[in-house]
């Protein structure tokens, strides 16, 4: 019974510890909510001149497209150098990212900043979400593995709260100690034991396990022994062809891709990095930046209220009833604003947009947002998790980076209730995907998952 707490604290440790690097991941995208007016007011933090709505847009996006950099070798690293020295690593970016932020002199400062942390985001989740997998046992995985999630909102909370009350420079100072604190804590936890099994290290195996199962040596044994009943050939010449060797890798990747792609074209990104400038829009009761603080805090509360949901429930009973509330809730906002539209609406109405949005958030924090990371953490087999799941996070990056560009021009285009309108009968769309063919995860050992 002792050995079975000590490995439960362990393991909590580990994955806390890893999960600090998607805190840091929230609060590089949480910066640019409240960082939005001043950049763009008279008096900017950085450069003379006020920025422009297409600069923000840039500044709101470029960050995918460090994340779609990074996908073309943090995936490699991962499997070849194992999650821990990858995470740790990853931490470096981060770093530097505020570092640059802070000494920022223009434009293309920032620019550059958001594109070195977008290739850290990408190295953040090809090695967390499959480090806390592959070390967690199965009954608390789905637990562990909403960590990441809920740190990443945590972060971008950390980040609305710091930029609303501080100024630009006080948020970028407060930021960097996260990267800083996880480097000189993380290098101390035991790598991933099936990473360490499967590149042939059965001793460091063995006294990963040991540690990770509080000192029982019985059950480290044990489940050291289910590990040879896992694809786990060591193959160093991957490429996207080896995503479909398998017709069990070919139905995992389909559905990360489901996963990743409708994380993103739910519009959930554009509303979290421009929630500022979205609650202007509407003209809502609350001020724009206590709205968005309200969405922050929703966030954090439903993503932790997963983490206890996550192995009772399932994951596709959270993942299709979040998506399909989501998309209830994007209707709701994009049918006030078609009414909204060139005339004013009653102040009984006003409430609407942060009612809808909050609803939305909840409804993505408790689903959407945690569970693609702890699916895609357990349908690939070690060999290929982590070049897997970097491709994976180069879609979901291209599919961010459209979204948050293009927000000003769909806006334009479909008018603001048409924009919402269309991420709701999306986010149908995947539900109905997710109900018909996801298959259930909850309690199963790696091992049975990868047969299914």
């Amino acid at each position: 019974e002792r050995c079975r707490r000590t490995a439960k604290v362990r393991q909590f440790l580990a994955a806390f510890l890893a999960s600090l690097l998607g805190f840091t991941s929230g609060s590089v995208t949480g910066w640019m909510s409240p960082m939005q007016p001043l950049l763009m007011s008279p008096d900017p933090p950085v450069g003379t001149d006020p920025m422009t709505e297409d600069n923000v847009a840039w500044l709101g996006s470029i960050n995918f497209v460090g994340t779609v950099l990074g996908s073309f070798f943090w995936g490699i690293v991962a499997d070849s150098w194992g999650r821990k020295k990858t995470a740790c690593l990853v931490a470096i970016p981060f770093i530097l990212h505020w570092i640059l932020t802070i000494v920022a002199k223009n434009f293309y400062w920032l620019i550059i900043a958001r594109l070195i942390a977008g290739i850290g985001n990408n190295g953040a989740v090809a090695s967390v979400p499959a480090f806390i997998s592959e070390m967690a046992q199965d009954d608390l995985r789905g637990f562990f593995g909403s960590f990441y999630m809920i740190f990443v909102n945590i972060g971008m909370m950390y980040s609305y709260v710091i930029g609303t009350y501080f100024h630009y420079y006080g948020l970028s100072i407060a930021c960097i100690v996260i990267p800083l604190m996880f480097l000189l804590t993380f290098i101390w936890i035991p790598e991933s034991p099936i990473f360490l099994f499967n590149n042939g290290q059965t001793s460091d195996a063995e006294k990963s396990l040991f540690w990770y199962k509080g000192g029982d040596a019985v059950e480290a044994e044990k489940v050291l022994s289910t590990y040879k009943h896992q694809p786990n050939s060591k193959n160093n010449k991957l490429s996207v062809m080896s995503l479909f060797d398998t017709r069990g890798t070919t139905k995992a990747f389909i559905l990360g891709l489901a996963l990743v792609i409708s994380s993103q074209i739910c519009g959930i990104t554009t509303i979290l990095s421009f929630a500022v400038n979205i609650f202007e829009m509407c003209g809502t009761s609350l001020t724009p930046y206590h709205s968005a603080l309200l969405l922050g805090a929703m966030q954090v509360v439903f993503t932790c209220s997963s983490s206890c949901l996550v192995d009772r429930l399932g994951r596709k009973f959270l993942l299709v009833t979040s998506m399909t509330v989501m998309s209830f809730s994007l209707a709701v906002l994009g049918t006030y604003l078609f009414f909204l539209h060139g005339q004013s609406v009653d102040s009984v109405f006003r409430w609407t947009p942060v009612v809808s949005l909050s609803v939305c958030v909840s409804a993505y924090a408790i689903g959407v947002a945690p569970i693609p990371f702890i699916i895609i953490g357990e349908i690939f087999p070690t060999n290929i998790k982590g070049y897997a799941i970097a491709k994976l996070l180069l879609v979901l990056g291209t599919s961010a980076f459209i979204i948050v560009k293009c927000f000003p021009i769909m806006k334009s285009l479909l008018k603001p209730h048409g924009l919402f309108w269309f991420y709701a009968v999306f986010s149908l769309l995947f539900s109905i995907f997710f109900y018909c063919y996801l298959p259930e995860t909850k309690g199963k050992p790696l091992s049975e998952i990868l047969r299914i």
